[in-house]
This record gives C-alpha cells, sequence and structure tokens, in this order.
C-alpha cells in the first residue's frame, strides 16, 4: 500500500491527558491480557494515572520514554515505549499496545522501527528486551522480523484465564539493529497500512 492511500497517524510524546483516552483498553481484560501481565482486573482511568503520572513525568535523565499514535480524529491507535532505561547498562525494555482495529496493517512495526530508533541512534543503548505471553502469535512474528531473538523463558511465569503460560524473553543488540534497519524499514513500507506524520522512518537522526 502506498503512502498515499496509507492510514496517516500521529506519533508523539503520550501526555498523562492521554490515559483517560486509552482507560477503555484495559477494560477488556481478555485482550489486555495479552500484553500486560499486571491487571487482575479492571482500573478506573485514575488509577492508571497514578501508575503512569512517574513514567510520563520526563524529569532529570528519564527511564521512560513513552509515544501514543493518534488518528487522525483524533482517536490513540495504540501506544509504545521505551521502559527501565538504564543508561550505564545501556539497555531498556519495550512494550506496546495496538488497539484492535489497527492489529495486521503494520502499526506494531511502524512503532517498533521508531523505538529501535530512537533507543540506538538517538540514546545511543546497547541493548532493548522485551517480554511477550508464549501464545501471542502476532508479537513473536514481528519481533522476529525485527532480528529479536529468543533470550529465555520464564516456565509458567503469566497466569491468565486460570491457566499459566511461559513469559518469553526477547532481546536485540545495537549492531544487530543497524546490520538490518533498511532491510527491515524497505519491507514495512512495502506492506504495512499505515504511515507516521512525523515519519518514524527520518534517516536524519542525530
Amino acid at each position: 500500500m502506498t503512502k498515499e492511500t496509507a492510514d496517516l497517524l500521529t506519533w508523539r510524546p503520550m501526555e498523562l491527558a492521554d490515559i483517560s483516552r486509552i482507560a477503555d483498553w484495559f477494560w477488556h481484560m481478555e485482550d489486555a491480557a495479552l500484553f500486560d501481565r499486571s491487571l487482575p482486573v479492571p482500573v478506573s482511568a485514575d488509577a492508571l494515572r497514578e501508575t503512569w503520572r512517574d513514567a510520563l513525568a520526563q524529569k532529570g535523565n528519564p527511564r521512560a520514554f513513552w509515544f501514543i499514535a493518534d488518528q487522525p480524529d483524533g482517536a490513540p491507535g495504540g501506544i509504545g515505549g521505551l521502559d527501565a532505561v538504564n543508561y550505564i547498562q545501556g539497555d531498556a525494555v519495550l512494550p506496546f499496545f495496538v488497539a484492535a482495529p489497527f492489529r495486521k496493517r503494520g502499526l506494531a512495526k511502524a512503532m517498533t522501527v521508531a523505538l529501535l530508533d530512537l533507543a540506538f541512534l538517538r540514546l545511543r543503548l546497547h541493548r532493548v528486551t522485551t517480554f511477550y505471553r508464549q501464545d501471542n502469535t502476532p508479537s513473536a512474528r514481528v519481533l522476529e522480523s525485527f532480528g529479536f531473538s529468543e533470550e529465555g523463558r520464564i516456565r509458567e511465569g503469566w497466569f491468565v484465564n486460570g491457566q499459566r503460560r511461559d513469559t518469553v524473553i526477547a532481546g536485540i543488540l545495537s549492531t544487530e539493529w543497524i546490520a538490518t534497519r533498511e532491510q527491515v524499514i524497505e519491507t514495512a513500507r512495502a506492506r504495512s497500512a499505515i504511515s507516521f506524520s512525523p515519519n518514524p522512518w527520518d534517516d536524519n537522526i542525530g
């Protein structure tokens, strides 16, 4: 799909005011449980704001960078970020969540490109780690296409719907991302129904 026919989303830093706009996502527990193992029950928007307050504060050397993808009508399509940033060790954790209407359309890949560029080309980190539930096949496919390698499992570490699933640990090094970046971006552009403004594939990254 060409950029002229792709859905255009705005990619911007997430603010505390955005929490009320995404709170409904966390009321669909079966869906949210694919991405977050720490939400046993639905939580209110006020409770979510308190949970996110420190992560969005951006004080000193931020330990988290969160972004939101807005549709043209202002509705959110997905969120993603770098969390637990450790500037000494040079690593961070990459979480993301895509709203159901934007799955299988390239949004997860577009967000991952932007976040890996932030991690490796701007923050100069050495590695990025992410976690997913063993039966979350779409996330596994996205990460594999980017060059993430499975690095281990927390056996039966994800409890959901009365069952225990493995938590898969996957990681990518800066050298691996730089080596595959252009090919990944070219493939993502060709297959994506999503385009960002500003474009996360801008090569002019300092």
